[in-house]
């Protein structure tokens, strides 16, 4: 059914060549979400990225098709993680699929969504904006999530509201070889404020697991979207996100994206400044060490006047860890007056870390004040020294370096007690570097 028959001349043999979509195809039709018809077929013509295409250059995916994959399990048994330490409703979804019993009750008020975004299509709001935002035409992993997605968070606020307290979506996978496929939509309309954690955690037991994600927000008039985004995702798991924002005018849009498992990530982030005043900032760090694998690639269009974006990532690699940064700021002819800062730096700690990063500027403005850079370097030699001069071990006045390095990143995040949180977290993945 996914294979090809070719025929060759003067001979009585056929050779029959398998479709490496073949792995995945079965698990994506009858996909009944909107436009599942139509992203399944571009998943037949879409090819695989490999090595010649640009944007996949240095993140290979070509095996993830060499084997199949299973449905995933909704019913399977987890252990929670320990909570948040403070105030935060929390969201469970296991191998993708909403687990009530595990989540906080949530009375949610009239005019409000927020819950699993497969119970919420009756919605106007949800089934106006559901699958406008990521393409299905240009992306393969964007549609064969469209094509049948999993599930995940339905959030729509009305003008002006507010979340009581933070949400915590927590994505736990169990079980290898499964095919999970969050999908997310976020509306704010004009004036409304909400602040969301994203956690990705899995374990050993979900080698050879793709989770593949996708996420929609529309940040409304003056509203205020915050997404901090942690991935602790074990070896030989995948994770791979595509998250496309649209924010309007006088709308700010932040989220800081924490790296620290050791299986393969993608991140593609796009974000659309559409309205005067409009604001974005993007923060990420990534630890690598291992074999991990952390690719971040963003994409910033200034799309009309006087609107701002700052962005700043930083990775620490060690062992044979590979981070890759692309960052692009396209700043349109009409978009005056537009402030972008974009900066990418980091450290190698071995002879066998790698990193590859790529910043970008394209400006058809002339009434602007744009810069990029990027720096790769090791550990500063002299602070070193000075340290074990102090009666500081290596191994401490290492970690003591390195934490320096990501404290600009930590201190671009608003939440103080999630910025504490991270510090911890960050602290122990150096311990490992």
């Amino acid at each position: 059914m996914y294979g090809r028959t070719i025929v060759r001349p003067n001979r009585m043999t056929t050779t029959t060549i398998s479709d490496p979509k073949a792995t995945v195809l079965p698990l994506l039709e009858g996909g009944t979400w909107p436009r599942a018809s139509e992203a399944l077929a571009q998943v037949t013509s879409l090819p695989i990225p490999g090595t010649k295409t640009e944007a996949w250059k240095y993140t290979r995916v070509a095996r993830l098709f060499t084997s199949a994959y299973t449905a995933p399990n909704a019913k399977a048994n987890v252990a929670l993680p320990e909570r948040l330490p403070f105030p935060a409703t929390r969201f469970v979804f296991v191998n993708g699929h909403f687990r009530a019993d595990l989540s906080d009750a949530l009375n949610v008020p009239v005019g409000k969504v927020i819950g699993a975004l497969g119970q919420h299509f009756d919605h106007p709001l949800v089934k106006q904006h559901y699958g406008t935002l990521a393409p299905v035409n240009e992306r393969l992993f964007s549609a064969m999530n469209t094509a049948r997605p999993t599930d995940g968070l339905a959030l729509v606020l009305p003008q002006g509201a507010a979340l009581q307290q933070p949400l915590h979506v927590l994505h736990l996978t169990v079980g290898s070889t499964q095919l999970v496929q969050p999908r997310d939509l976020i509306v704010l309309q004009n004036g409304a404020t909400a602040e969301i954690f994203f956690e990705h955690v899995s374990g050993p037991d979900a080698q050879g697991s793709l989770i593949n994600g996708v996420r929609e927000c529309l940040v409304g008039q003056g509203a205020s979207l915050t997404i901090h985004k942690l991935q602790r995702d074990a070896e030989r798991v995948t994770n791979i996100s595509d998250e496309q924002v649209h924010v309007y005018g006088d709308g700010r849009y932040s989220i800081d994206t924490i790296t620290l498992g050791n299986g393969l990530v993608r991140n593609d982030l796009g974000v659309s400044l559409a309205g005067p005043q409009a604001h974005a900032e993007l923060s990420g760090a990534y630890l690598l060490n291992g074999m991990a694998h952390c690719d971040n690639h963003t994409y910033i269009g200034h799309d009309v006047p006087d609107c701002t974006s700052d962005e700043l990532y930083k990775g620490i690699m060690a062992g044979k860890g590979t981070g890759v940064f692309n960052g692009k700021v396209y700043v349109k002819q009409d978009a005056q007056r537009t402030r972008a800062y974009q900066s990418n730096a980091n450290i190698l700690q071995g002879d066998d870390a790698k990193v590859f990063t790529k910043p970008e500027l394209e400006i058809y403005a002339d009434d602007v004040k744009c810069s990029h850079g990027c720096t790769i370097g090791r550990l500063d030699e002299k602070g070193l020294f000075y340290l074990r001069s102090r009666g500081v071990s290596e191994t401490e006045a290492r970690r003591m370096l390195a934490h320096a390095f990501m404290t600009d990143v930590l201190e671009r995040i608003g939440n103080e007690d999630w910025r504490k949180h991270l510090a911890g977290l960050i602290d122990a993945k150096l311990e490992v570097l």
